[in-house]
């Protein structure tokens, strides 16, 4: 999914600390960030409270193990981006390319700057992966694909495909393939007009 996590920056020790949820919010702020930076593995208690500038003992008050954390921050990256899909398809857009509509709702976060996107991209994938050692991701996992889904399947509908739910999921992969294949390589280009390209093949049935 292409989707963003936060591009705000974690709390640190000069900044007034956070108190209640916010604190939580501030916490899984920080496991992102820490995901992003140097992987799942390096998220513990200490080094997110020490991310996040807070005390140790908030980590373990809000959260008892490594996976509480990684499936939190999780939860926290999907609800954000699905009430952002739920608000792009509540948008009127009856005279707009339900084609273009579709691409949009998937690379809409990408727009945003360059280095908290990739740093937010880094993190969703990272711990979208870990969801296949880590079953207690699983369900958050298939929510936030379904919401893609969902949207994406009705705007191909209204674009004319035969079986849009297919589409919507062919066209959801190429998306993530791509932007791992960018990831990974360090280089970045504009995917949308071969995004486009795609899905209007996959629309036309060729």
């Amino acid at each position: 999914m292409a989707a963003s996590t936060s591009s705000r920056n974690p709390q640190t020790s000069t900044s007034p600390r956070p108190r209640g949820a916010a604190r939580r919010e501030a916490l899984l702020e920080a496991v992102l960030r820490i995901v992003a930076d140097v992987g799942a593995d390096a998220v513990t208690h200490r080094r997110v409270a020490e991310v996040a500038g807070l005390p140790l003992a908030s980590t373990t008050y809000w959260f008892e193990s490594k996976e509480h954390l990684l499936t939190a921050a999780l939860e926290l990256a999907a609800e954000r981006d699905i009430a952002r899909l739920n608000e792009f398809a509540a948008e009127p857009a009856d005279d707009q390319d339900p084609i273009a509509l579709a691409i949009d709702a998937i690379m809409d976060p990408v727009d945003e700057n360059v280095q908290a996107t990739r740093g937010s991209l880094i993190a969703t994938f990272a711990l979208l992966l870990e969801a296949a050692r880590r079953p207690a991701l699983r369900a958050v996992t298939q929510r936030w694909s379904n919401a893609y889904l969902d949207v994406l399947s009705d705007l191909l509908a209204r674009a004319g495909s035969s079986d849009s739910q297919r589409d919507a999921e062919l066209l959801l992969a190429a998306t993530d393939g791509l932007l791992i294949g960018q990831l990974a390589s360090g280089t970045a280009s504009d995917l949308i007009p071969g995004l486009r390209h795609l899905a209007t093949l996959l629309v036309n049935g060729r």
